[in-house]
């Protein structure tokens, strides 16, 4: 059995953010013996196609997520709190599309803007993770507000039941471990589980430069300027992990390890199923399959729109 699966990852589709290709990300999860990859790009699923069908083709694991944005008023979109999703069927994956969609039309472009209240009657099929540092619960951690913390978890269980986690995660900072603490002493405190994420954003360490590249690109600034102002990853740890070096990361939680192949195995929902779900239309007497019936329709809209008899080049682009 394999020990460790990735729940929370960009791929460049996260766009002037992640730092690697879909097709990559898949590829070196694979090599790297990964039980499954989660494909979470911010606020949409712009690169789950090419991911899904990648990974089939390699009969790798393909987790369908998406890491959402919530709206907060006076916060640049890039420092507002989040949200990981993670989708088990295909009722997560109708859900987890109608939060995107509801997101996205509340918000600009590169402004998506979700709503506690959005996901009232919208979390059955999904696993919540709770966003590391840039989730609700750990920035009221990290202002040590507890009181602040313990409301947003409530919520949230309230929402998910126990299918909603503390995400965990260590880029070997001190500041790390600080967190790490403070989120096990709320988990026990509030009976909530908790897993292990690396939250990446480029397959390879190697590729660290690259990604502070691209923020520089999104903000205008150059790479002196984005250090000034705290735009840039600490280090370059944010990589795709092999399970031994997660497990040596997490040594002293090892239960945050194996939850991450048990909410794999629960998110068995693939991309791929969705091909060819057509709704079903009744056909009038007369018509002998769907496809004659369309065929009619065409042609009297035609009709309609450019007289009769259709003329060949009309009917040539039909």
């Amino acid at each position: 059995m394999k020990d460790y699966a990735e729940l929370h990852c960009w791929s460049n589709f996260t766009f002037l953010e992640g730092g690697s290709h879909p097709e990559e990300l898949a590829q070196h999860g694979a090599e790297l013996g990964l039980a499954a990859l989660a494909l979470t790009d911010r606020d949409g699923f712009y690169g789950a196609v090419r991911f899904s069908k990648y990974a089939k083709m390699l009969q790798f694991p393909a987790i369908c997520g998406a890491e959402l944005t919530f709206e907060q008023d006076g916060e640049e979109p890039h420092r507002r709190p989040r949200l990981v999703l993670l989708v088990e069927d295909e009722a997560g994956y109708a859900n987890l599309a109608a939060l995107i969609s509801a997101s996205q039309m509340r918000g600009g472009k590169a402004d998506a803007r979700l709503r506690l209240s959005d996901l009232n009657g919208h979390t059955k099929g999904l696993t919540a993770l709770s966003a590391s540092r840039h989730g609700l619960i750990e920035r009221a951690l990290l202002k040590n507000d507890v009181a602040a913390a313990r409301s947003a978890a409530g919520r949230f269980k309230d929402l998910f039941g126990d299918r909603f986690y503390l995400e965990l995660q260590h880029h070997l900072r001190p500041e790390d471990s600080v967190l790490l603490q403070k989120q096990l002493e709320l988990a026990k405190a509030l009976q909530l589980p908790y897993v292990a994420t690396n939250g990446v954003v480029y397959a390879h360490k190697t590729d660290a430069h690259l990604a502070d590249v691209l923020v520089c690109v999104k903000h205008k600034v150059t790479l002196a300027q984005a250090r000034e102002q705290l735009l840039l990853r600490p280090n370059s740890e944010f990589f795709l992990k092999p399970p031994a070096l997660m497990q040596r990361i997490f040594r002293p939680c090892p239960e945050a390890i194996r939850k991450t192949v048990e909410i794999a195995e629960r998110c068995q929902f693939r991309l791929d199923r969705l091909s060819g779900q057509f709704p079903q239309f009744p056909i009038p007497p007369g018509q002998a399959s769907r496809q004659t019936y369309l065929r009619a329709l065409v042609y009297e809209g035609a009709a309609r729109r450019y007289g009769s008899p259709i003329e060949s080049k009309v009917e040539r682009q039909l």
